[in-house]
């Protein structure tokens, strides 16, 4: 599970590669990839809108996250 972050909630967004920001239930939103966990499926709240047509920009942060952690 990666979360989003309301937009409102920071100051600034500087590398949107790996912080991209998405619109969910007309609320601007930042993804937050070092904040990666697992949760059990049973733990999960409502369904609210699913981000497949931005798979690829996801995808991108993870690599971010990725590639960087191991140079």
């Amino acid at each position: 599970m990666v979360p989003l972050v309301k937009q409102s909630y920071l100051d600034q967004v500087p590398f949107s590669r790996f912080n991209p920001s998405f619109i969910v239930e007309s609320t601007p939103v930042v993804l937050h990839p070092l904040e990666v966990v697992s949760v059990a499926t049973n733990a999960w709240g409502k369904f609210v809108q699913s981000l497949a047509h931005e798979g690829q920009r996801i995808i991108d942060a993870m690599e971010e996250l990725i590639t960087r952690a191991h140079g």
